[in-house]
């Protein structure tokens, strides 16, 4: 047991209204961990046994036309859409982007024996590929039901190829997965593939290098965990702690990025969630969590996550990890996505050292985490999850265990690895490319390390390493907690006025969404509006009440530099007024400056870049 915990520090609790609901409470003598898990994650499919499988190689061969790979290449984020408009494919048909950069393009594949025709293939990640610039061997997508959909591999109709260009061992992800799913979270199967590609003038058989296998978190995925493909899976980026903004769902959807279409049910539950989480009072907390939130699995999710030392999650990087309501019991369960920098391997989490000495009692970053935190204010709750803790220590997370592990997976990848290696060398690219020269540890010296640590946590010794972002929020926090900055005031901008639901921002919508944040601002209809009265009424504009009972959350206002840098937009000649006309006109320049095309739209990722330059980070400078 843990003898001694680390204090943690409460969350500030904003009381307010509560969502009109049923009501599920606590009986008198019934604790909030008295419910058992509802959520049945038994694995079903016998895929895994002919694929899926940790410790196998696959042999994989990648084949396609030349224009084919061209038209794959990445559109440059820092050009917007530019470019895009040329990839129509021979048939006219234009060629499906992912977000508006990662073009898709068709091939065919061989795994072992078996050749699939008509494949779709596409580049995929963040960091994790913008780091490996100049490389051959990149994370690659490949849906083998493109254009057939009956075409699978063992049932696998997706394919996820990690080139782990961010972790020299090639190990995270395989037995990152396997912990959480020991551990009774739902996760990813991972096996191992050598791939080779072949693209006719170009390559023959090129010997990419060794990926990981990632299985896609799906309808099929959804089904062998829970035996039900239905219920709303979510992405969440910018979402730290289930963050409350208000009760239009327009307001989350680009920020909880749910897989489908959400029910009118399924999203006002996530509102619901969301505002338990925030805005409860203690008691009400305490008593409709449960029927919210999967504890048990949220707990475990938590514990692996810090005994991993995965901090590129909710704990300090919001984003990397799936959210999924059940359809029948209605709750909520987390699990996680994207393990490649786990195990202290975070350019930007600390020191090694200080990562392995991450705290099992307040793994999360220093800034406020109100699941989290008011979770563990519960003192039941927390005392489970050191039980959890507990029972990890003495089973998956083991000493022994880990390292029977680890060398498993290093047998069956050894000669692969250096295959990997001579490769990259004959192509005289970096391979790891160690970001502001991090190394991360190998994962042996991890295991040694991170025992250390655990045990002096346990003895209470010491209360472990609490990783610190230097802005409220962490890198993303621009895009979710702690008011925005301008990359949530571009995801803002678009979820509130694309009225035809394109995912684009006309100039005609913009248009409109300005007139409107001006009228809602000016409410005694002056026609301008000092400083003082434009930055105070920003939040006025951005969250419209739609009931007179809604309360405006305070740090819902724009981050000073927005504020005043939106304020410097809409008064040009410095007179120190703002008026309808100078807020429109100069986004009009904007917007044109942007629109290279000349297609009268903008997608998100154009907004991102093109605020970043449009407002300074510096307060008072707009332009």
């Amino acid at each position: 047991m843990i003898k001694k915990i680390a204090p943690l520090n409460t969350a500030i609790l904003l009381i307010c209204g509560w969502i009109a609901s049923p009501e599920v409470f606590l009986t008198a003598n019934e604790s909030v961990l008295d419910r058992p898990s509802k959520n049945n994650v038994e694995l079903v499919d016998d895929r895994v046994r002919g694929f899926l499988v940790q410790a196998k190689l696959h042999q994989i061969h990648l084949e396609m036309a030349a224009s084919e790979w061209n038209a794959m290449e990445a559109i440059d984020p820092r050009r917007g859409r530019t470019g895009i408009e040329n990839l129509s494919k021979s048939d006219e048909e234009q060629r499906q982007v992912h977000r508006g950069r990662f073009p898709w393009a068709v091939g065919s594949v061989t795994i072992g024996e078996q050749v699939l025709k008509d494949i779709g293939v596409r580049y995929k990640g963040n960091a994790s590929f913008n780091l490996m610039r100049g490389s051959l061997k990149r994370n690659l997508k490949i849906k083998l039901d493109w254009v057939k959909d009956d075409q699978s591999y063992n049932s696998v109709k997706t394919l996820n190829l990690n080139a782990g260009g961010l972790d020299p061992s090639k190990l995270r992800d395989a037995l990152g997965y396997a912990l959480f799913r020991e551990a009774g979270v739902p996760a990813p199967r991972t096996t191992y593939a050598e791939v080779t590609l072949t693209v006719p003038g170009k390559y023959d058989k090129e010997h990419l290098g060794l990926y990981t296998i990632i299985e896609q978190v799906n309808k099929a995925f959804l089904k062998d965990r829970f035996q039900s493909d239905k219920g709303l899976l979510m992405k969440p980026e910018g979402v730290a702690s289930v963050e409350y903004y208000g009760n239009e769902w327009k307001f989350y959807e680009s920020l909880y990025r749910p897989e489908d279409e959400p029910l009118v049910s399924q999203s006002k539950r996530v509102i619901e969630f969301a505002k338990l989480v925030n805005e409860s009072s203690d008691k009400q907390f305490i008593s409709k969590i449960n029927s919210y939130l999967d504890i048990d699995t949220f707990l475990r999710f938590i514990a692996v996550n810090a005994l991993i030392v995965n901090l590129d999650t909710l704990l300090a990087m919001p984003q990397n990890y799936y959210i999924y309501l059940h359809p029948k019991s209605e709750e909520f369960v987390f699990f996680p996505w994207d393990l490649d920098i786990s195990f202290a391997g975070w350019p930007l989490g600390g020191t090694p050292e200080e990562q392995m000495d991450l705290s099992l009692m307040h793994p999360h970053s220093s800034d406020e985490h109100s699941l989290i935190d008011r979770l563990f204010s519960i003192e039941e709750v927390k005392a489970r999850y050191a039980r959890i803790i507990d029972e990890l220590m003495a089973s998956a997370f083991s000493e022994e265990r880990l390292l029977k592990n680890v060398q498993r997976l290093e047998d069956t990848i050894q000669e692969a690895i250096e295959r990997d290696a001579a490769a990259i060398a004959s192509r005289n690219e970096r391979g790891y490319p160690a970001p502001r020269g991090y190394q991360p540890p190998s994962l042996k010296a991890f295991i040694a390390a991170r025992m250390v640590s655990i045990k002096s946590q346990l003895d209470g010794q010491s209360t472990g390493y609490v990783f610190s972002h230097a802005r409220r929020g962490g890198r993303l926090g621009h895009r979710g907690e702690e008011g925005f900055g301008r990359g949530r005031l571009a995801s803002h901008m678009l979820s509130q006025g694309d009225r035809d639901k394109d995912n684009m921002l006309s100039r005609e919508e913009l248009v409109s969404l300005l007139e409107g944040w001006f009228d809602t601002m000016d409410g005694g209809k002056r026609g301008e509006l000092d400083k003082a009265s434009f930055i105070n009424s920003l939040p006025d504009a951005f969250y419209p009440s739609n009931d007179a009972g809604s309360r405006r959350l305070s740090r819902k206002t724009p981050e000073r530099y927005v504020s005043e840098g939106l304020f410097s937009v809409a008064d040009p000649d410095l007179d120190g007024l703002a008026t309808k006309k100078s807020l429109i006109g100069s986004f009009e320049k904007w917007f044109d400056s942007l629109d290279k095309s000349s297609r009268g739209k903008l997608d998100e990722k154009s907004l991102v870049i093109g605020l970043r330059d449009f407002i300074s980070m510096t307060p008072g400078q707009g332009q």
